[in-house]
């Protein structure tokens, strides 16, 4: 073979090479391409804020929770805690505050500077409707639990209940919600919250256990990010909620710099009413300090 044949069938395969790396290159980039596709579409399918916010807009749902602003009011549990810890000079904040019922039932124990909020609009509407109907000069605005408006060090207390924290979508969000909380926490104030603890009830033992089954194999509810996310049906729709056990429960109070005080079960501290014991299952109402 001749030096330029030689030549040329190296050259060829130089080519060849280098077409084989492009054809290699540009499969990667498809790939890679696909994949962040198919993350994005996985995200855009999951619980978002969007469905919190939808699952309160129902009519029927801001119905029953005005109803339970004028009916039921604050849970004797929830009188308990917030007598003992909560100042009676300075600001209180009450976070998912709903259509007022635990905001109305701090203005009856004699608070005075309250400030409810709620992520949803319809929430605070019918909120500020009740206010006008009672008389009452509270502030009530469309407020998220992750991003707060308010300055550092501005209030002496911060409510939030019904489980509302838990109902924030990804344990970093929530992590913010707390570290919020704390920020607008002056020295010495008070977090009070309530959160359902997984591990606490035995008849939902198998569950929980068969949950982790799902989780290792990959066969759980694609539309949540985490062990102990449920979406369930409540009242005619589909709320999202997280169950935490007690050691993320404090996890999250540690992250955001909060001190646990006190920690104390519904149903068993004090009795409830009728109301409550229907509307509401075993949860506990956690004291929080900064």
């Amino acid at each position: 073979m001749s030096k330029e044949n030689k030549k040329e069938e190296k050259d060829e395969k130089v080519e060849k090479d280098k077409r084989e790396k492009r054809h290699k290159k540009d499969k990667k980039e498809e790939k890679d391409i696909k994949q962040k596709k198919d993350k994005k579409e996985e995200k855009d399918e999951k619980v978002q804020q969007s469905f919190i916010i939808e699952s309160f807009a129902d009519q029927k749902i801001l119905e029953q929770y005005s109803q339970d602003a004028a009916e039921i009011g604050l849970w004797e549990v929830e009188k308990l805690l917030i007598e003992k810890y909560f100042p009676r000079e300075g600001k209180i904040l009450d976070i998912g505050c709903g259509a007022g019922r635990t905001t109305f039932g701090l203005a009856k124990l004699g608070y005075e500077d309250i400030i409810g909020i709620d992520i949803t609009p319809g929430m605070i509407e019918k909120a500020k409707n009740n206010t006008r109907k009672l008389g009452e000069d509270i502030l009530f605005e469309v407020g998220d639990a992750c991003n707060l408006k308010y300055r550092d060090n501005y209030f002496a207390g911060c409510l939030f209940s019904f489980n509302g924290i838990m109902q924030i979508p990804e344990r970093d969000k929530r992590i913010e919600a707390f570290k919020e909380i704390h920020r607008v926490l002056r020295k010495n104030g008070v977090f009070i919250f309530s959160t359902h603890v997984r591990d606490s009830d035995p008849e939902w033992k198998s569950f929980w256990e068969e949950e982790k089954e799902r989780w290792a194999k990959g066969e759980q509810d694609s539309r949540i990010f985490e062990y102990g996310d449920r979406i369930v049906e409540e009242d005619g729709r589909l709320i999202f909620l997280h169950f935490p056990d007690r050691e993320e429960v404090v996890s999250y109070l540690k992250a955001a710099g909060l001190k646990l005080i006190d920690e104390v079960w519904l149903f068993e501290e004090v009795e409830e009413s009728e109301a409550v014991k229907e509307r509401a299952s075993k949860c506990k109402m956690w004291v929080a300090k900064k």
